[in-house]
Protein backbone atom coordinates (compact mmCIF):
# COMPACT_ATOMS: atom_id res chain seq x y z
CA UNK A 1 0.00 0.00 0.00
CA UNK A 2 1.05 3.48 -1.12
CA UNK A 3 1.56 5.79 2.19
CA UNK A 4 0.68 9.54 2.19
CA UNK A 5 4.38 10.50 2.06
CA UNK A 6 4.63 8.84 -1.38
CA UNK A 7 1.98 10.55 -2.63
CA UNK A 8 3.13 14.20 -1.52
CA UNK A 9 6.52 13.51 -3.41
CA UNK A 10 4.96 12.43 -6.38
CA UNK A 11 2.82 15.87 -6.28
CA UNK A 12 5.76 17.65 -5.78
CA UNK A 13 7.46 15.99 -8.82
CA UNK A 14 4.33 16.69 -10.88
CA UNK A 15 4.55 20.56 -9.86
CA UNK A 16 8.37 20.59 -10.93
CA UNK A 17 7.74 19.01 -14.14
CA UNK A 18 5.03 20.90 -15.12
CA UNK A 19 6.95 23.90 -14.28
CA UNK A 20 9.81 22.59 -16.31
CA UNK A 21 7.91 21.89 -19.02
CA UNK A 22 7.06 25.31 -19.24
CA UNK A 23 10.36 26.58 -20.20
CA UNK A 24 11.04 23.39 -22.26
CA UNK A 25 8.68 23.19 -25.02
CA UNK A 26 8.54 26.38 -27.14
CA UNK A 27 6.31 25.88 -30.58
CA UNK A 28 6.10 29.22 -31.73
CA UNK A 29 4.10 30.75 -28.66
CA UNK A 30 2.39 27.80 -27.35
CA UNK A 31 4.33 26.76 -23.87
CA UNK A 32 3.73 23.31 -21.86
CA UNK A 33 4.29 20.01 -22.49
CA UNK A 34 2.46 17.66 -22.82
CA UNK A 35 -1.02 20.33 -22.99
CA UNK A 36 -0.49 23.05 -24.10
CA UNK A 37 -1.56 25.71 -21.22
CA UNK A 38 -0.01 28.93 -21.93
CA UNK A 39 0.42 31.53 -24.94
CA UNK A 40 2.00 34.15 -25.38
CA UNK A 41 0.58 37.19 -26.23
CA UNK A 42 2.32 40.50 -27.93
CA UNK A 43 1.69 43.72 -26.20
CA UNK A 44 -0.91 46.30 -28.31
CA UNK A 45 1.36 49.28 -27.53
CA UNK A 46 5.13 49.82 -28.77
CA UNK A 47 6.41 49.86 -25.46
CA UNK A 48 4.61 46.95 -24.27
CA UNK A 49 6.67 43.69 -23.92
CA UNK A 50 5.43 39.65 -24.06
CA UNK A 51 2.31 38.95 -21.58
CA UNK A 52 1.29 35.24 -20.93
CA UNK A 53 -2.26 33.91 -21.20
CA UNK A 54 -2.89 30.67 -18.65
CA UNK A 55 -5.44 28.39 -19.03
CA UNK A 56 -6.21 27.15 -15.45
CA UNK A 57 -8.24 24.04 -16.58
CA UNK A 58 -5.46 22.89 -18.66
CA UNK A 59 -2.72 23.31 -15.87
CA UNK A 60 -4.64 21.50 -13.54
CA UNK A 61 -5.17 18.90 -15.88
CA UNK A 62 -1.30 18.80 -16.64
CA UNK A 63 -0.89 18.56 -13.12
CA UNK A 64 -2.88 15.96 -12.21
CA UNK A 65 -1.72 13.75 -15.79
CA UNK A 66 1.89 14.09 -14.28
CA UNK A 67 0.74 12.81 -11.08
CA UNK A 68 -1.03 9.62 -12.28
CA UNK A 69 2.02 9.00 -14.60
CA UNK A 70 4.64 9.34 -11.34
CA UNK A 71 2.27 7.62 -9.26
CA UNK A 72 2.38 4.65 -11.39
CA UNK A 73 5.43 4.50 -11.63
CA UNK A 74 6.27 4.26 -8.32
CA UNK A 75 3.68 1.53 -7.52
CA UNK A 76 5.49 -0.96 -10.30
CA UNK A 77 9.17 0.26 -9.40
CA UNK A 78 7.98 -0.03 -5.40
CA UNK A 79 6.11 -3.78 -5.87
CA UNK A 80 7.26 -5.59 -9.32
CA UNK A 81 11.20 -4.26 -9.39
CA UNK A 82 12.25 -4.14 -5.62
CA UNK A 83 9.41 -6.41 -4.33
CA UNK A 84 9.14 -4.67 -0.92
CA UNK A 85 6.88 -5.98 1.73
Amino acid sequence: MIRIFYLIWTLISSLLTTGLSFFYIRNEINRGFPFSFAKEVLGQGGGQGISFEFNTFVVAFDIIFWWLIFSMLLVIIKNYIFEAE
